[in-house]
C-alpha cells in the first residue's frame, strides 16, 4: 500500500509538472500575441497607416463645419470650365482619398484582428448581416420588457 501512495505521490507530482510547463508556456504566448512593439517592428507600415487614418478620421470628425457660401470669382479655375472650382475639386480629392484610405484601413485592421482572433471573421459577418438587415438585436437588451 505504500508503495501504491507512493506512485500516486510521484504522479502527482510529475503531472503538476507538466502543468506548471504548459502553464509558462501559454503565458509566453499570451505576451508575445499582446506585445505591442513587436508586432509594429515587424509591420510598421500597418501601424502607421492606421494612425494616418486615425488622423484623418479625427480631423474630419473636429472639421468646422462649412456654411452655404456662394463660390467667389476669384477662387474659379478657368481651366476647368463649368465643373467646379479649384476648391471643389481639392475637397473631392481629399475625401475620395480620405474613404479609399479608411477603406483600406479597416480591411487590414479586421484581416490583423481576424488572425489573433479564434471566430473573429464569424462574429464580423454576422454582425454586418445584421446591420445590412436593419436587425437590432443589441438594441433590446437595454429595453424594459413587459
Amino acid at each position: 500500500m505504500d508503495e501504491t501512495a507512493d506512485e500516486i505521490e510521484v504522479q502527482i507530482d510529475r503531472t503538476r509538472e507538466r502543468l506548471g510547463s504548459n502553464l509558462k508556456e501559454l503565458e509566453d504566448k499570451v505576451d508575445a500575441a499582446t506585445d505591442w512593439r513587436a508586432h509594429f517592428r515587424e509591420r510598421p507600415q500597418m501601424f502607421l497607416g492606421a494612425a494616418f487614418v486615425g488622423g484623418l478620421v479625427l480631423a474630419s470628425a473636429f472639421r468646422p463645419k462649412v456654411t452655404d457660401r456662394p463660390v467667389s470669382a476669384a477662387v474659379v479655375n478657368p481651366v476647368a470650365g463649368s465643373n467646379g472650382s479649384v476648391q471643389a475639386q481639392a475637397w473631392e480629392l481629399w475625401n475620395n482619398l480620405q474613404g479609399a484610405l479608411v477603406g483600406v484601413a479597416s480591411a487590414r485592421i479586421k484581416e490583423y484582428i481576424g488572425d489573433f482572433v479564434p471566430g473573429f471573421d464569424e462574429h464580423y459577418r454576422r454582425a454586418e448581416r445584421r446591420a445590412a438587415t436593419g436587425d437590432s438585436t443589441t438594441a433590446s437588451i437595454g429595453r424594459a420588457t413587459g
